[in-house]
C-alpha cells in the first residue's frame, strides 16, 4: 500500500483522441474547480446517494479512481469508508491532497494512469468509484475496455462499480443543460458547450472574470457505456438519471451506472 502522501505515478494517461487529457487541467483551471463545484451545495444536491449505494453493497474499502479535487473521497471517508484516491492529473492530485488536509481526513492519494492501477500493489476493494464523467476522457473503445477490465481487477468478487457520465444522448440531441442543482453548483462560472459531434464534445467554462477553459471529451451514449461495462465482466447493471432510478433520458444532466463484478 502506498503512503498517505502524494505519490507520483505516470504522467500521461493513455486515453486516445487527446494526446494528454491532463494538460487540459491547467493549474489556473484546477484552482477554480472548487468554485465551480461549490462543495456545500454539491453535498446538499447529492444527499446520501453514493453512501447509500456503497452501504447497501456492504462496501468498506473504496478506491476513487478519478478523485479530481477530492470532493467524493472526503464525503466517503467522513461516512466511515476506507478510501484510496488517485487521478491522472498532477494538478488535481495536488488540489485533492490540499483539500484532504483542509478537511482533516487521511486519504492515500497518487497520480496514476488507470492502466497502471495494480491490485498486487494496492490490494483489492469492495467498490471502484469513477465519477465526474471521467471515463469520457478515453476516446478509444479498446482502451476503455482495458480500463474497465482494470477496474474489474481491483474489485473483490461481487464488488461494486460506480461510473457516471454526462448525458451525451441529450447533448448530442441538442438538449444540453446545466441546472446547477447537482453537479456544478457554484455561481462564479457558466458551463456551456462548443463543438458537439458523434466523436467529440467540448465543454466551455466561463468564470465571472471572463477566464475561459475548455475540456474535450468523447460523447459516449449511455447505452454504449452500459454495453462496454457488461463486456468487461460486470453484470446486474442499473442506471440512474440525476440520482433517480426512473428518469427521462433527455432531461437528466448526468447518468450514473452501477454494476457488479462477476
Amino acid at each position: 500500500m502506498f503512503s498517505s502522501d502524494v505519490v507520483e505515478g505516470s504522467v500521461h494517461a493513455r486515453t486516445g483522441g487527446d494526446a494528454d487529457y491532463s494538460r487540459q487541467y491547467t493549474r489556473d483551471f484546477v484552482q477554480r474547480w472548487d468554485q465551480l463545484i461549490d462543495w456545500n451545495k454539491r453535498a446538499e444536491g447529492e444527499g446520501s446517494f453514493f453512501v447509500d449505494l456503497l452501504q447497501k453493497a456492504g462496501a468498506k474499502r473504496v478506491i476513487d479512481v478519478s478523485t479530481g479535487s477530492g470532493f467524493h473521497a472526503v464525503q466517503l471517508r467522513k461516512a466511515g469508508f476506507y478510501v484510496v484516491a488517485c487521478d491522472g492529473s498532477s494538478t488535481m492530485v495536488e488540489q485533492a491532497d490540499a483539500n484532504f488536509k483542509k478537511h482533516g481526513v487521511s486519504i492515500p492519494v497518487r497520480q496514476c494512469d488507470w492502466l497502471d492501477l495494480d491490485s498486487r500493489v494496492l490490494g483489492t476493494f469492495d467498490a471502484v468509484v469513477c465519477l465526474g464523467s471521467s471515463l469520457c476522457h478515453v476516446f478509444d473503445e479498446q482502451t476503455r475496455h482495458q480500463v474497465l477490465k482494470r477496474f474489474h481487477s481491483l474489485l473483490k468478487p461481487g464488488g461494486l462499480l460506480i461510473v457516471d457520465q454526462r448525458n451525451f444522448q441529450a447533448i448530442r440531441a441538442g438538449k444540453f443543460k446545466s441546472t446547477g442543482q447537482y453537479y456544478y453548483c457554484g455561481t462564479s462560472a457558466k458551463v456551456g458547450v462548443g463543438e458537439v459531434t458523434d466523436e467529440v464534445c467540448e465543454f466551455i467554462y466561463t468564470f465571472t472574470d471572463q477566464a475561459t477553459f475548455r475540456l474535450r471529451v468523447y460523447p459516449i451514449l449511455p447505452t454504449q457505456l452500459r454495453t462496454e461495462i457488461e463486456l468487461a465482466g460486470f453484470d446486474r447493471h442499473r442506471s440512474y438519471g440525476d440520482f433517480k432510478p426512473i428518469y427521462n433520458v433527455l432531461s437528466s444532466d448526468f447518468i450514473i451506472h452501477t454494476a457488479i463484478a462477476g
